[in-house]
């Protein structure tokens, strides 16, 4: 979650609390009553969205780490003995695309681990055979082939995820300025009919509507109405 979104969060949760607190005040009142509904039903909207962003990724993120960090150590073994294969054969080209190490593998984005996946999956097809003097059975082998083969289909996955989350992204910015012109444009309209009759209602009110940010101090952003009478 955003900063920005966190701290506007924050005042729409003290404005709930301050109208949950004072609802005998308002109410009897029916515009103010019908503000609030709808405040609340955008505010749980909210609340929704923020859980599901901050979760829509963490699943894949987890998977893709777990399943590429045990690629990469089995990655590591049979690429070490298709060097030496190369190395002893004079095979040049098959000794280089496999002179590779632990961090190299772990520095590559998903584009250039899924090539190389890809390419040591080849030299497994073609060399693997020889490679038993090297310790590497034809066993893990061919449980190391499918783990290559299914790092397309773990990248989509990661892709998918990052595009549903700018998606639900979009759509909090989108219920933060709905909140935002509830607040201005009705409430804060609203309140003003509660300054003398209910003046620790207001207060109150007036208190929560200050976004503050976090290390950085407060502002009430949109100056609501009530300011300025």
């Amino acid at each position: 979650m955003k900063r920005s979104t966190a701290n506007k969060l924050n005042m729409y949760e003290s404005v709930h609390a301050v109208l949950t607190d004072h609802q005998s005040s308002w109410q009897t009142v029916p515009a103010f009553a019908s503000a609030v509904t709808t405040f609340e039903t955008k505010l749980n909207l909210l609340r929704a969205r923020i859980t599901e962003q901050l979760s829509v990724t963490t699943g894949v993120t987890m998977e893709k780490n777990l399943r590429t960090e045990d690629l990469r150590k089995r990655m590591l073994i049979v690429e070490h003995a298709l060097f030496l294969l190369g190395r002893a054969s004079g095979d040049v080209q098959l000794r280089e695309r496999n002179h590779s190490s632990k961090s190299a593998l772990s520095l590559m984005n998903l584009n250039e681990f899924a090539a190389r996946c890809t390419e040591l999956k080849g030299d497994l097809e073609n060399y693997g055979t020889q490679l038993a003097a090297y310790g590497i059975t034809q066993q893990a082998i061919d449980e190391l082939i499918p783990l290559l083969s299914g790092i397309d289909e773990l990248n989509n996955s990661t892709r998918k995820a990052i595009i549903k989350r700018k998606s639900i992204t979009k759509a909090i910015a989108d219920l933060e300025q709905e909140l935002n012109e509830l607040l201005r444009v009705e409430l804060d309209r609203l309140i003003l009919v509660f300054r003398e009759s209910e003046p620790a209602f207001y207060q109150s009110f007036e208190s929560a509507r200050i976004t503050i940010n976090y290390g950085g101090g407060g502002s009430r952003g949109e100056e609501p109405l009530s300011t300025a009478v």
